[in-house]
């Protein structure tokens, strides 16, 4: 029976963005497994500090994380402004125009922590439909606005990737590929 499964399932064969990118799997670290919920801007960009600091010795040379290929961080879940005023009706964190709400309290300036990553040579990522919040969209418009507005945060926000996953009711990866 395992057999057949897997034989049916590489039938199926896989579906992809044949765009180029992330031909390997990113190497690097993500904030949820070390400080869950409790994560902010000045943790994160330590963080990416550490990645390249070269205080560690690989046969004898000063190496960092980012040297041996590690040169991702990502940020987790966490960032956003839960039940924030300004979300739309029956959203956490989502604006009535779909616009991602950030906790600026724990997160002031995105864009100055991805220009932090950049300029140390480092990517940074992004956690999109996550797992905190948990907006479900309740119809296909609201779904496709709050995919535009992550897109278009991501891009505001200068962030290389994102992480998208099962938790939020954003499932829509083509949709995300569209905007992309």
């Amino acid at each position: 029976m395992a057999r057949a499964c897997a034989f049916v399932l590489l039938a199926l064969g896989a579906a992809a963005n044949d765009n180029g990118l992330a031909l390997t799997p990113p190497r690097g670290w993500r904030s949820w497994n070390l400080y869950g919920a409790n994560v902010n801007q000045s943790l994160i960009e330590g963080v990416m500090d550490a990645m390249v600091d070269r205080k560690r010795l690989v046969n004898g040379k000063p190496t960092s994380l980012c040297d041996l290929g590690f040169c991702d961080v990502g940020l987790d879940d966490n960032w956003q402004a839960c039940g924030d005023a300004r979300a739309a009706p029956g959203m956490n964190y989502h604006d009535a125009n779909g616009k991602p709400i950030v906790n600026v309290q724990k997160f002031p300036d995105m864009r100055k922590m991805t220009d932090h990553a950049h300029g140390l040579n480092l990517t940074a990522g992004w956690y999109g439909n996550n797992c905190i919040c948990k907006d479900k969209c309740r119809t296909e418009e609201e779904c496709d606005k709050q995919i535009r507005g992550d897109v278009a945060a991501l891009r505001e926000f200068n962030f290389d990737a994102v992480k998208l996953d099962g938790c939020g009711g954003e499932l829509d990866l083509v949709g995300f590929n569209k905007y992309m």
